[in-house]
């Protein structure tokens, strides 16, 4: 597997949240609000306008109710770490998953 970096995460956590907004699951506005920041400013991170800093990532995964491991392809999971140190992490973590009850919110 090639190595997976940081801006590999942000990207598919952009695109994971363009695509709640294109299936109507929330909006720009309500996800703003919820994480604690501006319509705009969200606006502009999706549109590349403005980076996607570490802080802000963070703040909307914990919004999302995602884990950095819901970004990555069974595959990905399932492939032995690249250091021998990771393995206890990943035995020990799981993908967060929402239930439909907090979905609707």
């Amino acid at each position: 597997m090639p190595g997976l970096y940081f801006a590999d995460l942000r990207r598919r956590l952009l695109a994971h949240i363009r695509n709640l907004l294109d299936r109507g699951e929330t909006t720009e506005r309500r996800l703003a609000r919820q994480a604690g920041l501006s319509q705009s400013h969200l606006h502009n991170v999706l549109k590349g306008v403005r980076g996607l800093s570490n802080e802000l990532a963070d703040r909307l995964l914990r919004h999302l109710d995602l884990s950095v491991l819901d970004l990555l392809s069974p595959e990905e999971r399932a492939a032995p770490p690249a250091h021998p140190s990771f393995s206890a992490a990943r035995e020990t973590a799981q993908p967060r998953r929402r239930d439909s009850a907090a979905t609707s919110r």
